[in-house]
């Protein structure tokens, strides 16, 4: 894995920062295994960042999806996105 995608995944921790610490390590492994993924299909670097989109609205995606799994609404869910 290069700098570059050692980049974007701290972008994407910092952006996950109001998530507890548990659930961005889980996110960040999650997305760091579809690179490690992408890289043994042989795609290049850029192909990979295509796919994968923007690091913040990755994240933003990512929160979306756990506010929309939360069982009650949260306030703090909901500003946080």
């Amino acid at each position: 894995m290069n700098t570059t995608f050692e980049k974007y995944l701290d972008t994407i921790d910092k952006c996950l920062k109001p998530l507890p610490t548990s659930e961005r390590v889980d996110i960040v492994k999650e997305i760091k295994g579809s690179i490690l993924e992408m890289e043994s299909e042989n795609l290049s670097t850029e192909q990979i960042l295509t796919r994968l989109g923007k690091p913040k609205d990755l994240a933003k995606a990512y929160l979306g999806d756990l506010l929309a799994k939360e069982n009650g609404f949260s306030w703090n869910r909901f500003l946080t996105v």
